[in-house]
């Protein structure tokens, strides 16, 4: 089998769309059926099920096979080349990375730009995903590198800390918790993981609850009157010198922001963003 065009079943599987895995190549989507034709021919089985009345792409058992190993085998061959690389003195490739929303908004941008000082020949393929994504998205090699807040919930993932952090509950100043508007983030965040369960020691049922993906609109939210919330200590100390906002609980939860990665086969270069952020701390 030939790695491009195993490239190009992946990418297929993962926009689920002819067009697009051609834009994401830079190539043609005769190419794109081409390659596809190549793997059923090499395998003997359809990898994609076709309908007549059905545009969506839908997988085959076969081609599932082929997609995990697929991954497996580009990943080998990446990392290959970058150790080649490294041979000669040269330092590429891209990294890719997926941040929780926390960290993705406070803390992200000095990492990167830190990192590409030391590294310039390197591209950087960041994202912003919950904790459990990021998880699921190391385990079949969709990122290197995750950066996420506490620990891992899956044994073969590796979690290295880098800072420390703290949750509040802010609002408006004077609200009545029981019957106040409560903003929650998306199922899957470890911040409305917390705030459920701090709710739930406070023996507090929100009277109306909103769930959003965004710590920023959180904070707008906060502000403008609509709902109280949770939000790391990195976003709200404006918050607390204003008359107009309150602090309803300073120990929610104290947490750690880690790095993780795969025990094993971890990607060369999210070791050296790992070995570059320590360095820098």
């Amino acid at each position: 089998m030939k790695l491009h065009e195993l490239k190009t079943f992946v990418t297929l599987v993962e926009t689920k769309h002819f067009t697009r895995t051609a834009e994401q190549l830079f190539i043609s989507q005769p190419t794109v059926s081409v390659h596809l034709k190549r793997l059923e021919e090499e395998v003997e089985q359809p990898l994609l099920l076709r309908h007549v009345f059905n545009t969506s792409i839908e997988v085959s058992d076969a081609g599932w096979v082929v997609y995990h190993h697929a991954k497996e085998m580009l990943f080998q061959a990446e990392q290959m080349q970058l150790e080649l690389d490294e041979l000669k003195g040269f330092v590429r490739g891209t990294l890719r990375l997926a941040s929780t929303h926390t960290i993705y908004e406070t803390m992200l941008e000095e990492m990167i730009h830190d990192f590409l000082i030391a590294y310039p020949d390197v591209s950087i393929d960041a994202r912003i995903m919950n904790h459990d994504q990021v998880e699921q998205a190391l385990l079949h090699h969709e990122i290197d590198i995750g950066l996420v807040e506490g620990d891992p919930l899956i044994q073969n993932i590796n979690c290295i800390p880098f800072a420390k952090d703290q949750l509040y509950v802010i609002g408006r100043t004077g609200l009545n918790m029981s019957k106040a508007t409560w903003i929650f983030r998306e199922e899957g965040s470890a911040a409305r993981t917390a705030l459920i369960r701090w709710l739930d020691e406070q023996k507090i049922e929100p009277h109306k609850t909103i769930t959003v993906h965004s710590n920023h609109l959180i904070r707008q939210l906060i502000m403008n009157g609509t709902g109280i919330s949770t939000l790391s200590e990195r976003f709200i100390q404006p918050l607390k010198k204003l008359k107009e906002y309150q602090v309803y609980a300073e120990d929610i939860e104290n947490r750690t922001f880690q790095f993780a990665i795969p025990k094993e086969q971890p990607s060369r270069l999210a070791l050296k963003w790992i070995e570059e952020t320590i360095k820098n701390k």
